[in-house]
């Protein structure tokens, strides 16, 4: 249930803050590994759970799971721990029950989300990959019942990793299947080469309708100093890192709502039932103005 809500929320938080997001998913119902770059943080993971038609499990940092609430709460939302040798070299035997619970959702056909280069740069470019991607997918084919497991390339492409708002695109590549590839180098150099073939730079959308330019105007007013606001935050927070877009994404998805719903109730207040208008017309207006900007440089 809280995944189902997540997914929701987050699709629409993405509507007001990008522009246009391309995703042409043509994939089957078979388990699936899917193996994506990792260009933009934690953002690349709630595109892909919020526009992804099939459910997906993530693979998150294991020392995120420390505290038992916090790790009930991350796996109701479809999360497995996996550790790395800098959280602790006697971590790194429950990666075992890591594999062990891998292997349970991709027996159920479910579809898990793994970041194959192991490391996040905010550029439209495929890094070498680190191997865990290539030895899971290899050892499921050796599984009874998984034989016909697929490894799904996935590329994502942003416009930008500063503005607001930008383009994404998703490029989902051809399917790596098991009697592709003889070993795990293999699976490897082949789901590198399908990875860069999808890589290049989002193209933003142009052109826009005039129609919009005062509803633009009227966000820009009522609620462009609250965007500036986080914008600053986050950039303050999160400089020489590769976390500014997710933060400021994150932070604009939990407050924005408490926001609207704040100003609504406080014109209810002051203007009667009038007031309730506030509640579509504040984020109508907010996506007016970001359709304005997609066609001016926004930062």
């Amino acid at each position: 249930m809280l995944y189902a809500l997540l997914k929701i929320w987050a699709r629409l938080a993405l509507w007001l803050y990008c522009g246009k997001i391309t995703f042409r998913y043509r994939g089957s119902n078979a388990p699936c590994i899917l193996a994506c770059t990792h260009p933009n943080s934690f953002l690349d993971a709630i595109v892909m759970g919020a526009y992804m038609p099939r459910s997906l499990h993530f693979l998150a940092r294991g020392d995120a799971f420390r505290k038992p609430r916090v790790a009930s709460l991350l796996k109701a939302m479809h999360m497995i721990p996996i550790f790395r040798l800098s959280e602790g070299k006697e971590n790194l035997q429950r990666n075992e029950e890591t594999f062990k619970l891998s292997l349970n959702v991709l027996r159920q056909n479910g579809c898990i989300l793994i970041f194959p280069e192991g490391i996040c740069v905010n550029e439209n470019k495929v890094r070498p990959l680190k191997k865990g991607t290539a030895r899971l997918g290899a050892s499921a084919w050796e599984e009874p019942g998984l034989d016909h497991l697929v490894i799904q390339p996935v590329s994502i492409n942003y416009s930008s990793f500063t503005a607001v708002p930008k383009h994404i695109e998703v490029v989902f590549g051809e399917q790596i299947k098991k009697g592709d590839a003889e070993n795990v180098r293999e699976v490897n150099d082949i789901l590198y080469n399908r990875l860069e073939a999808g890589m290049h730079k989002a193209a933003a959308r142009k052109g826009h309708s005039i129609l919009l330019v005062f509803p633009a105007l009227i966000g820009y007013i009522t609620q462009r100093w609250f965007y500036v606001m986080w914008r600053n935050f986050a950039k303050k927070k999160t400089r020489n890192t590769v976390f500014y877009d997710s933060v400021v994404f994150c932070l604009l998805m939990l407050t924005y709502p408490v926001f609207v719903l704040a100003v609504t109730l406080l014109l209810v207040l002051i203007a009667g039932p009038w007031g309730w208008l506030a509640f579509p017309l504040l984020p109508f207006t907010a996506w007016a103005y970001k359709e304005y900007r997609l066609f001016h440089t926004a930062e």
